[in-house]
Order: C-alpha cells, then structure tokens, then sequence
C-alpha cells in the first residue's frame, strides 16, 4: 500500500504528539467533555478512510489483463480457478498460446477455456445453417434413417451471430464432445444420450427440458428471404452463451493437465500423399459429403445434397485447411423403434487426412470416452494438422471414400 492511502502514516504527526506535555511543572489543561465525542469520532473517520485506501489499492493493483477474452465479456464473474496452462508455442509468430482447436495465435484467456460443441440439423430442409463459418472444427456423422448430423466446436463463440438449427444430442455426440472437454449443447437428447451425460457428468445444455434454457429461443427467419419449419428454428448467439453460461455453475476452465493431443504445423500437406483434389465421404447409404480443394487459397469447400456449404449469416463458404475421414464400427441399437444408431468412437480404426490437395492413410485411436482421439501416420508418427478448420467425417467401415 503506497503512503497515500498508509493509515498509520496519515495520522503520524505531532498533533498527538505526547512531548508538548514533558514540561513537569506544567499542568495539562483538563480536556473538555466533548473531547471524548471527538475522539469516537476521529476513529470511526480512520476505519472508514482505512476501508477506502484497502478498496482503492486493490483497484489500482489489479491486472486488468489477467482474465481477457471470455471472462471480461460475460455478465457474471467466473468462479473456477485458473489452472496453469500448459505451454503452447505458435509454429508461425511464436506466441506461446494458440488456440487449441486449430492452432491459430489465440489470447491465453480464452485458449483455456472448454469449448462448446453445438449440435446441428443437418437434413435438406433445415440448410443452410446459422454460425458454421465461425467453428473450429465440424464434425459430421451418421443417425437414424440414413440422415447425418453435425457437432461445431467453437473455442470462442462471443461474436457468433445466430447458430442453428440445432437438433437433439445421440450418445456418440456426447463422446465427441467430451473428448474435447466441451460444454454440449443441443435441443432434446435421445435415451441413450441421457445416459450418457449422466454417466460422464458433461454439462449439456438442453434447449428441451432442464433449467438451462435461456440461452435458446427459436427464430423461423434465420435464413434471409425463407420462413423455416419450426422444428428448424432453434438457434442462440454468441452473447446469450456469454451471458448465461456464468449463471449455470458449469466448470468452465479446462482442468489443469488437460490436452486434446492436437498438433499444428504451418504447411501439413501429407509428403508423398496422393492427389485429392475432390473428396467424397460416404457417411450411409444416402448421404455423402464432397470436398473440392481450392488451390488457391490453399482449403477445401464441402458440398452436400448438390448446394454448397454455406452459413446463413453472411452467405459465406466455410473453408478447411484440414479433412479428416474417420472409418469404425456403424450399428443398429438392438429393440430401438426409431432405429437409432451406435457408432463406435474408442478404440481404434483406420482413417483418411486430406490437406493441400494431398491425402494419406491414418490410424485413428482412442483409450476410453474419457480420452481424446489420437491420430497417427502409418509408421506411428504423430499426425500433425494444418494450422486452420478442420472437418471430420465419421464413416461406416463398410463405406470407403473416393479421391481424384
């Protein structure tokens, strides 16, 4: 504390001093009875100015900087302590923190915080989506009736207009998301799902049933110049997540020790790969995704159902530095009447990494539902991604891409 706002030195000073009275054959004057009332007084001055100096010192000592990004833009302070962050250090400017999901520089406030893992409509009549621009990674992968679904992480969704449609979680959704240590958020959750949050204990934001649903609310004009079915009409934004997501007591700070085993290389076109300027991902019988290399900008553009891959919000194509083709076991559920799927994502499986118009073969594993996946090549090496998005398909064993 400076001696501006030093109690004690404020009143250290020779009005009480006790040495005007050392003269013995001098009789002190018999104070007054009021002095007494001044002397409460004078203390209870010195208590309040004291209370002052000890609140503006902590103003002026603090860090303004100490908790950027996510944190000074909600509405309600965080509660969860700061862990020590493991070092990262940027491949292009050498910046020590990056973002974790694609390797981009990224303020350190924000590179520790769980991702959201946004569960997205993903059938003809719902598209074009809301917000797809602006995720880091794009998971697509199979459900009932030969239909897809997506899951878009976003590590900073603070200035995500509408993102939407969102649709209902399966339980491979909620191992995705929890290999990330991300917050869910979906509209409605099958049994299996239900299950399986409760199981991880994963907070699932669900726009359906419990008491976190503010953050939602349902636009049937989220796509300019369209009116949408209602059933398509469930998005949120950026702001209402950050100003929501303090009020709910979720963890929101990866713990300590947590890594999402991703590694980032400025230019990670596969040496010696083979072409792959068009890619095409079988994820059913019905459903395929093609991705068209742009040479120029040096990413890929997804196409679906004959149309681009578009966000709404801007009519912008998102484009991926990194393409991931992931190949596992693809299942009925034994007895379930909407014939819901199991789609297996522990273990181990072969894959596909496309990147600068290039791909090669992978291996994909994964301990348990608790762990991240870990990607490597085929002589064990690490896999090391582009810096930028990525897309990751999740296939049938049985469904082989193709590549020109």
């Amino acid at each position: 504390m400076s001696n501006r706002y030093n109690g004690n030195n404020r009143y250290n000073n020779n009005r009480y001093d006790n040495s005007r009275y050392e003269d013995n054959n001098r009789r002190p004057r018999k104070k007054k009875k009021s002095n007494g009332l001044l002397i409460v007084l004078l203390v209870l001055i010195a208590i309040l100015v004291l209370f002052i100096a000890v609140i503006v010192r902590d103003a002026l000592t603090a860090d303004p900087d100490s908790e950027p990004g996510f944190v000074r833009r909600v509405l309600a302070p965080i509660t969860n302590p700061e862990p020590t962050p493991r070092p990262r250090t940027d491949v292009l400017t050498g910046i020590e923190h990056q973002n974790p999901l694609t390797g981009e520089p990224m303020d350190l406030g924000l590179a520790q915080y769980r991702p959201l893992a946004v569960v997205l409509n993903n059938i003809s009549d719902s598209l074009p989506h809301n917000g797809v621009s602006d995720a880091d990674i794009i998971y697509e992968y199979p459900v009932e009736g030969g239909l897809t679904r997506m899951l878009a992480l976003y590590q900073d969704i603070a200035d995500v207009e509408l993102i939407g449609s969102i649709r209902s979680a399966r339980h491979y959704t909620v191992q995705i998301a929890q290999s990330y240590d991300a917050i869910l958020v979906g509209a409605g959750r099958s049994a299996q799902a239900q299950d399986e949050v409760r199981a991880l204990g994963i907070p699932f934001l669900n726009e359906v049933e419990g008491a976190q649903r503010d953050v939602f609310f349902r636009d049937r004009n989220r796509i300019p110049g369209r009116r949408v079915d209602n059933l398509h009409a469930v998005v949120t934004t950026g702001e209402r997540m950050m100003h929501w997501l303090p009020e709910y007591g979720f963890r929101l700070l990866h713990e300590q020790h947590f890594d999402n085993l991703l590694s980032f290389a400025g230019d990670a076109t596969p040496q010696n790969g083979s072409n792959a300027n068009n890619v095409v991902a079988r994820l059913s019988s019905g459903k395929s995704s093609t991705f068209i290399f742009d040479a120029g900008e040096g990413t890929y553009h997804m196409h679906q159902y004959n149309r681009d891959f578009i966000d709404a919000n801007d009519d912008s194509r998102p484009a991926f530095t990194n393409v991931l083709i992931l190949k596992t076991s693809v299942t009925n559920i034994a007895g379930d009447a909407s014939g819901r799927l199991n789609v297996t994502t522990t273990g181990s499986g072969d894959g596909y990494f496309i990147s600068g118009g290039k791909y090669i073969e992978i291996t994909w594993s994964r301990n348990n539902v608790n762990s991240p996946f870990y990607y490597t090549l085929r002589n064990g090496a690490p896999l090391e991604l582009g810096i930028g998005k990525t897309f990751i398909c999740i296939t049938p064993n049985s469904l082989d891409p193709t590549f020109e």
